[in-house]
């Protein structure tokens, strides 16, 4: 198994911190409902919101990505939230994963995971190390 410094996973933490600034557009999070799919392939579930990450997404210390509080946004079609893909500022896939309420494990949480649409969301923490 390779191990891998503090100092060098800050730094790959500080690139994917510079992928997603890449862009005209800043950085979002397309927030699903239903199954996750393999990473790429086309969500099967409805896209319920999209989230714009502020700029810089977030700080990266001790070995992990700690994404910034953001902004409420639009909730689009009403649904409950499984999972998220995070694209950069040119809508390219950075990556994956689960979303849950503040009580719950996943990488990336929101206030609630049943989403009403018309009505708004945020991302209140969320994490990449």
């Amino acid at each position: 198994m390779i191990q891998i410094s503090n100092a060098l996973g800050d730094y790959r933490l500080n690139a994917v911190v510079n992928f997603l600034a890449i862009g005209t557009q800043n950085a979002s999070v397309r927030i699903y409902g239903g199954a996750r799919p393999a990473l790429g392939a086309a969500p099967s579930g409805d896209l319920l919101a999209t989230i714009v990450l502020v700029e810089p997404v977030g700080e990266v210390e001790d070995g992990l990505l700690s994404i910034a509080p953001t902004g409420e946004a639009l909730i689009e079609t009403g649904g409950v939230a499984t999972w998220a893909r995070i694209v950069n500022g040119d809508g390219t896939l950075a990556w994956d994963c689960d979303v849950s309420d503040l009580d719950g494990a996943g990488e990336l949480r929101l206030p609630s995971t049943t989403l009403y649409a018309g009505g708004y969301t945020r991302i209140v923490s969320g994490l990449l190390g």
